[in-house]
């Protein structure tokens, strides 16, 4: 039985999804991708997590930059009737019909709610539910995609391969390579755990100078070398992009910086909810 996606509206996925609506808007694909897709849309439970995360990015986002971003205005409108937009959701809002939308999960509950989020904005026809592996269907898709296509990839887990000997990172690599534009979210809960991720990105990235990739992590300055203090989530997070234009990128980059603006001050569960960024590449 595969679990349902539980971390949605924590502040690991307000960091990604901030910076993924705005590229996705900029970059306008044709195609857009998703190798973990979980559903478009849930009911908000008001958790601690998500106290630290949706609702405190919502309610000091109002005297914050960050209520101009296409992100902060789709979830405040969400929030008037207690629902979170999950990424296939957003990305629905914010191409609609110009783009074909794939998605693959194991949780085929997941892949109804984004059937039914598409039904409502008449989208059905121009989504591809994949209920397999990505690790597999990636690899036999990438070939198949134009240039123009754009792939989120967000396992949590980077590092770690699968049937087919293959890890995120590798598909990551490969899209890149293919000129494909890719964002992928990777996750760590310890210092040492960020260390080695990083080690491992900055060796696997050495590809040819025409390839543009950057990779942004933020962290929470409670964060151990190699103990969790707490768990409202993730206690740190990376975005590795690749090939998108200097504008996305430059985006990235300021809503670290609002971001770490918004939650000076903040606390989780009582512990220091301040933030603090790396610049990996």
């Amino acid at each position: 039985m595969i679990m349902g996606y539980s971390h949605y509206g924590k502040q690991a996925e307000v960091w990604k999804h901030l910076p993924l609506c705005d590229i996705i808007a900029q970059e306008q694909p044709t195609t857009y991708i998703e190798t973990n897709s979980a559903s478009a849309n849930y009911t908000l439970t008001h958790t601690p997590e998500q106290q630290y995360g949706i609702y405190h990015f919502i309610e000091k986002g109002k005297e914050n930059p960050v209520n101009n971003s296409i992100y902060f205005r789709l979830e405040n409108e969400a929030m008037q009737m207690n629902q979170y937009i999950g990424s296939p959701g957003l990305a629905m809002s914010i191409l609609k019909d110009t783009c074909q939308y794939i998605f693959f999960d194991l949780d085929t509950e997941a892949l109804q709610n984004i059937e039914e989020f598409g039904r409502k904005q008449t989208l059905t026809k121009q989504i591809i539910l994949h209920n397999i592996d990505s690790l597999t269907g990636m690899m036999k898709l990438l070939p198949e995609l134009s240039p123009n296509a754009f792939i989120h990839i967000d396992p949590y887990v980077i590092n770690e391969p699968g049937s087919n000997g293959l890890t995120y990172l590798d598909i990551f690599i490969e899209a890149t390579k293919l000129d494909l534009k890719c964002l992928l979210w990777y996750g760590y809960q310890t210092h040492n755990e960020k260390r080695e991720l990083e080690e491992l990105i900055r060796s696997s990235c050495k590809l040819e100078n025409k390839h543009s990739i950057s990779c942004h992590e933020l962290t929470l300055k409670i964060i151990e070398p190699d103990t969790q203090p707490c768990t409202p989530g993730v206690l740190g997070s990376g975005l590795l992009a690749s090939n998108i234009s200097s504008i996305s990128n430059t985006q990235i980059g300021k809503y670290c910086d609002l971001l770490i603006d918004l939650y000076k001050g903040s606390s989780y569960r009582g512990y220091n909810g301040d933030l603090y960024k790396d610049i990996i590449l």
